[in-house]
């Protein structure tokens, strides 16, 4: 005869019977090093009725004090076909951002960057806002952010640009194994003083670790700039396979 004594025992059984390992927490997330830093590069060489050469080159930095994050990042890429320079373009970045809960970040950042060959001869820019992580688990990371800054930028062509700006941007990461990860990131800036000039890029990379020290890379980027310097195009690509080579510090971050 089916009693009420009999349903408690039915309920009760599965976590009697369960192994100890179902009521097991997971083990806590380990914090992030206290810095991280990688280096990469890129050689890609002819010869025979042309020498062409192209070069890139890049580095990372990312270190942690306290509440502050700080991240830096600089690339560079050269090419020279028979001795004649054909493509260069310098590119620095430093951002600082400060989390305000578990999800907002407030951020400021500084951005130079430089090629003549788009008619670009040199682009300042400073950016301040709020950054929002919307995704963070195991295998998926996605951030979002929006921000108000200033933009000076010196064309070889045409009138140069000095204006307040506007932007936006969202990076997302894919963790494909152990070994692998995938990451796609936007980024949009728009001109108050001219509705007509705004720029994008998008640049996705695949990672593959090689040792623990070093791993392969394989990215391509766009930019364009829908109101180019006069006589210029308004979008470059640059793909490239490079050999990264990242550390780590052994102290965490609290």
């Amino acid at each position: 005869m089916f009693t009420r004594s009999s349903a408690t025992i039915l309920l009760l059984a599965p976590a009697v019977l369960a192994p100890e390992s179902v009521f097991a927490q997971a083990p806590p997330t380990p914090p992030p090093p206290k810095q991280e830093l990688s280096a990469q590069a890129a050689f890609v060489g002819t010869t025979g009725n042309s020498k062409e050469t192209t070069l890139t080159a890049g580095a990372d930095y990312i270190g942690r004090l306290d509440v502050w994050t700080l991240k830096d990042r600089f690339a560079v890429i050269r090419g020279e076909t028979d001795s004649i320079l054909t493509s260069e373009s310098w590119l620095f970045g430093m951002r600082v951002e400060r989390p305000l809960n578990a999800r907002v970040a407030v951020f400021g950042e500084y951005a130079y960057f430089r090629d003549t060959f788009a008619g670009i001869d040199n682009r300042n820019g400073v950016t301040g806002g709020l950054m929002f992580t919307l995704v963070k688990d195991a295998r998926h990371t996605l951030t979002a952010d929006a921000g108000i800054g200033y933009l000076n930028e010196q064309r070889l062509a045409g009138a140069d640009v000095s204006s307040g700006t506007y932007s936006g941007g969202a990076a997302y990461a894919l963790k494909l194994s152990d070994n692998a990860e995938i990451t796609d990131e936007f980024r949009f800036l728009g001109v108050f003083d001219n509705s007509d000039d705004w720029r994008v890029s998008n640049t996705v990379a695949v990672t593959a670790k090689l040792t623990s020290v070093f791993s392969l890379k394989f990215s391509n980027t766009v930019r364009h700039l829908n109101f180019p310097p006069t006589g210029f195009i308004s979008t470059d690509t640059v793909t490239s396979v490079a050999l990264v080579m990242s550390l780590k510090s052994k102290a965490t971050a609290k």
